[in-house]
């Protein structure tokens, strides 16, 4: 049988991050939305449309990227060139703007389906997975091939980057041993890109930002 395909980083981040029966999600909106946010920001690097130079992003190629949600984020950042730092950025598309941007995205591929539910307080409106085994597949990839030992790539890296930056990492990775998340951070530090690290960093920063405020 053909494993699932992978898919762009913030599209396996969706579906890892949501329960692959029911859809519910493992994670506050806001914590969702800064790690979507954030991994949309990582493709259009992963694609050679922006660089992030410090704390700016640098738009290096204007062509659209053949992705309707990767098009219209870079035209965004064309248009507002200097005028926001990447954390602005990761914030201001954690505000819903980047769930719904994914959300279209699997939905137009069939990965996941819209769900309304009516009630006394009106019509409540969910997704869920087309099939289990897709939605739960980037996980598994992701721990089978640290466990084996194999090398990840640079997507991969990314999504695992940000599986741990947002705490996904205490649902989806914690069968890894000490072994197998030292190999993990072995390949962080030998493999991924220092531009895509900066990001994740400041993801993981961005949602410490968020559970502080919230306990405020």
């Amino acid at each position: 049988m053909a494993l699932p395909p992978q898919l762009p980083p913030a599209d396996d981040l969706y579906l890892t991050a949501h329960d692959t029966i029911r859809g519910k999600s493992l994670l506050s909106p806001a914590t969702l939305g800064l790690g979507l946010g954030a991994a949309l920001l990582g493709e259009l690097m992963l694609w050679r449309r922006v660089d992030l130079v410090e704390t700016e992003l640098i738009v290096i190629d204007e062509r659209p990227t053949g992705d309707a949600a990767t098009t219209a984020l870079l035209e965004q950042i064309r248009r507002e060139a200097g005028q926001h730092g990447v954390r602005n950025w990761i914030s201001y598309l954690s505000t819903g703007i980047a769930t719904d941007l994914v959300e279209r995205r699997l939905s137009r591929g069939g990965l996941i389906k819209r769900v309304e539910k009516r009630g006394i307080l009106g019509t409540k409106v969910s997704f869920v997975p087309a099939d289990s085994m897709t939605a739960g597949w980037p996980a598994t990839r992701i721990r089978t091939k640290v466990s084996r030992d194999e090398q990840l790539d640079v997507a991969d890296l990314l999504l695992a980057g940000l599986i741990l930056a947002t705490g996904l990492d205490q649902h989806v990775l914690a069968t890894l041993n000490a072994r197998d998340r030292a190999t993990l951070f072995d390949q962080f530090r030998r493999l991924f890109p220092a531009m895509l690290q900066q990001l994740v960093a400041h993801a993981e920063a961005a949602v410490g930002d968020a559970v502080l405020a919230r306990r405020a």
